[in-house]
């Protein structure tokens, strides 16, 4: 990843500011040498921060180049709704040798795997979501997991959500896989098991708060899920009137489309009952 101007500056900021002082206490070291007095401190901390100049360049790069590619994510993917935008740039990184790409942190995979999901491409998504899986490390994998089973939930596929989610609770989690299991818990999973007044109240409470405040793909998935919910229990207008925040609101998703041919199957539906 081509890191910016400023990125750039800020990383060799650090290396010339280490390096001075590297060679100021080396310099210092061999000037008290020259005249009788032997001070292996200041040569050894002159080492140590020529060393650091080496691990700042290579680390700072990493680093600044992962909070670049996880905001440009969050703007496109979450806020903008551009999620094909995102997938073709990190798929372009992808044929590079950078870090960022060729080793991704959890972070910057999930936001791979939330517009993947925004695409409904569910093979690419589960791909992903394995992906996180295998990488991250041991303390974090209990959250990958969650994530793949939100993903099992959604596509339906019930029996291997189960199994993973049941696996994961039977360990003990942190605070994030806590809160994350209790989302899953009131969405994902009330709403495969019929549990729709549950998915309701969740849902709308979901919308009302103002804090944490959902960006606009989190309130585009909710008001989704609420369509879903007031048309499986036959709530004619309130499943048009969700589902139409997806349409006017859905930017280049799938879920734009697909809240679409669920208002004209709906109407459909009403028109055929009446005749």
């Amino acid at each position: 990843m081509f890191l910016t101007k400023k990125s750039f500056r800020k990383i060799l900021i650090l290396v010339i500011c280490y390096f001075s002082l590297g060679s100021i206490f080396i310099f210092a070291s061999i000037l008290f040498n020259s005249i009788g007095f032997s001070d292996k401190f200041l040569l050894v901390l002159g080492l140590i921060l020529y060393l650091l100049c080496i691990l700042v360049f290579f680390w700072g790069r990493y680093a600044e180049g992962k909070g670049l590619i996880i905001n440009l994510g969050n703007k496109l993917v979450r806020n903008e709704l551009k999620p094909a935008e995102f997938i073709e740039y990190y798929e372009n990184l992808k044929n590079s040798k950078d870090l960022v790409v060729n080793k991704p942190s959890l972070e910057v995979l999930q936001l791979v795997v939330v517009a993947y999901d925004s695409l409904d491409n569910k093979e690419k998504a589960i791909t992903t979501a394995d992906e996180i899986i295998k990488t991250v490390k041991n303390k974090r994998k209990n959250f990958a997991k969650l994530i793949k089973v939100s993903l099992l939930y959604s596509y339906d596929r019930i029996d291997e959500a189960e199994a993973l989610f049941n696996e994961v609770q039977r360990q003990k989690i942190d605070f994030a896989c806590i809160n994350l299991v209790d989302t899953i818990l009131k969405s994902d999973r009330a709403m495969v098991m019929g549990d729709y007044k549950t998915v309701e109240i969740n849902s709308l409470k979901m919308l009302e708060r103002s804090f944490p405040k959902l960006d606009n793909l989190g309130k585009l998935a909710v008001n989704y899920r609420l369509g879903e919910v007031y048309e499986k229990l036959q709530d004619k207008e309130k499943a048009i009137f969700h589902y139409q925040y997806c349409v006017n609101f859905g930017g280049e998703t799938a879920i734009r489309k697909t809240a679409l041919e669920k208002i004209q199957d709906i109407n459909q539906y009403f028109l055929d009952s009446n005749l």
